[in-house]
């Protein structure tokens, strides 16, 4: 039986907010731009057009901003980690430099967007930190530290810190910014529907057919756009092979109500091993304490509540008594060749668009991404485009690291498939506790829930065929080769895969 976990099960942004209630698409449609995603790249993108004269319909399988968008540590910054080191190392100080430039400029894409609308949010101007404990890891923050000022940004080496524990130094990077994604995004939306322009919530794409027009089609009608954007966490459509170039990648996140209030002015990333991400947040006139990490492959953690508790003992060891009001777990793709994929979907394609693979550096980067892909719809030039173009050669260390994680994608089909399952388990199975079972010839997925109730769906991902493994924190069914996600009774909770698992009979 899995460990009980402290707070809410809810992300700090989504609990107790107010849910959306956008139409579901009600027949066919026609608009100059359909919007396939309704997240921080989805969102921004039509608001974009919108504001440049284009019609646009965004469309979200759910409801939008709740997904991996209302999940994020909502860390508004071009500060990512050691990426600069890492991309004047493996690429080139011009890729840098494109990458520094475009993330900055999503950055203030955000405050513009903000100020414009005078978008109530908690935007708060903060600098971003890296920091190192060791002597190891100081290197590595120095080499960041001379990489990010070639590649264009502001940083500086410092050895003081507001952190309640000691660190060796830090690379600091001033006038970023943090917020609240959720209210950010849903006053994006409410911008964006009349004069033609449409938000559909609940109404899941099947398929796009390319072409003048293109035709997106789901259950309840088609959609025909000159242009389309996928904005979905990874693309939906296998053309062009997204989920076997990026990594499904699970991180933990909790908000800590420390009893001496967290002091803390910025937003912190450790260099070093297990990360730690720290920020503050405002809830009810009382500052809170985010901590986040713990991050591993999507179905590959057989004990997954683990990194939460892992997280809040982190926070009461580094910052003192106090207990954990909400935790949640998000998910992201990263990209195998360090930067995300953004630009045509396919090398023959012109007017099917794409934005995924943002290794948990979403926010400024889907905000930089959106840019890009109205460019390309408005036709006007764009500076980053080249770094991002999903159909360009990429350095041989990327195309390396790419085969690797494909073939161990390989042996985990094969060890799914060719595992032997115990028998039937519902007698031996706890409340949240789920398993892969042989029936007969089938896999089956069985789980009992915390009514007691035993659910039991195919073990198979409809997507390519992976077994499926239980994520015991969430309750969840989840695909260790590709991402996709599925609650207990087999709904889609996250794609690639469009269909849910299976019903299986008792």
């Amino acid at each position: 039986m899995p460990p009980p976990l402290p707070g809410t099960a809810a992300s700090l942004w989504l609990h107790e907010s107010p849910v959306t209630t956008y139409p579901q698409l009600d027949g066919d449609l026609s608009v100059d731009v359909a919007v396939i995603g309704g997240g921080i790249v989805g969102l921004t993108a039509a608001t974009l057009l919108k504001r440049a004269g284009a019609t646009v319909a965004v469309v979200e399988a759910g409801r939008v901003a709740r997904g991996v968008s209302g999940h994020t540590t909502a860390k508004v910054t071009s500060l990512h980690g050691l990426r600069y080191s890492a991309l004047a190392s493996s690429w080139s100080e011009e890729a840098a430099r494109a990458y520094a430039e475009s993330n900055q400029a999503g950055v203030e894409e955000i405050a513009r967007l903000v100020g414009d609308a005078r978008i109530d949010c908690d935007f708060e101007r903060v600098p971003a930190y890296v920091y190192a404990e060791t002597s190891e890891g100081a290197g590595a923050v120095e080499r960041e530290a001379d990489a990010a000022r070639l590649a264009g940004l502001d940083a500086t080496l410092v050895s003081e810190v507001d952190l309640p524990f000691p660190v060796r130094t830090a690379v600091r990077l001033g006038d970023q910014a943090q917020f609240d994604p959720y209210r950010y995004l849903t006053a994006l939306a409410r911008s964006i529907p009349g004069d033609g322009n449409h938000v559909l919530e609940r109404t899941r794409v099947l398929d796009v057919d390319e072409g003048e027009p293109c035709r997106v089609r789901t259950a309840q009608g088609s959609i025909v756009a000159g242009d389309v954007v996928v904005a979905t966490l990874v693309p939906f459509l296998d053309r062009g092979g997204y989920f076997a170039r990026s990594r499904p990648e699970r991180s933990y996140l909790i908000a800590f109500d420390a009893e001496r209030s967290p002091a803390i002015g910025g937003m912190y990333l450790s260099a070093e091993a297990p990360t730690r991400s720290m920020r503050t947040a405002t809830r009810d006139g009382k500052r809170l304490l985010l901590v986040g990490g713990e991050g591993h492959t999507t179905g590959q953690e057989a004990r997954a509540a683990e990194h939460v508790l892992r997280l809040e003992r982190f926070a009461q060891e580094r910052f003192g008594p106090g207990g954990v009001v909400n935790h949640w777990s998000s998910q992201d793709f990263a990209s195998k060749i360090g930067v995300p994929f953004v630009g045509r979907l396919t090398p023959l394609s012109s007017r099917v668009h794409v934005a995924t693979a943002f290794g948990k550096w979403g926010i400024s980067a889907g905000t930089a991404a959106a840019v890009i892909l109205s460019d390309a719809i408005l036709r006007r030039p764009n500076l980053w485009a080249w770094l991002y173009d999903p159909n360009r050669l990429r350095p041989a260390s990327g195309l390396a690291s790419l085969l690797g994680h494909n073939l161990g994608v390989a042996r985990r089909f094969a060890s799914g498939r060719l595992a032997r399952p115990a028998a039937e388990p519902e007698s031996g199975l706890e409340p949240g506790e789920g398993r892969v079972v042989r029936s007969g010839a089938r896999l089956v997925a069985v789980s009992r829930g915390s009514d007691g109730e035993v659910r039991r769906v195919s073990a198979v991902c409809p997507h390519l065929g992976c077994v499926v493994a239980w994520n015991e924190a969430e309750e969840s069914w989840d695909c260790p080769c590709h991402g996709s996600r599925f609650d207990a009774g087999g709904n889609v909770l996250q794609g690639p895969a469009v269909e849910g698992l299976a019903r299986a009979e008792g």
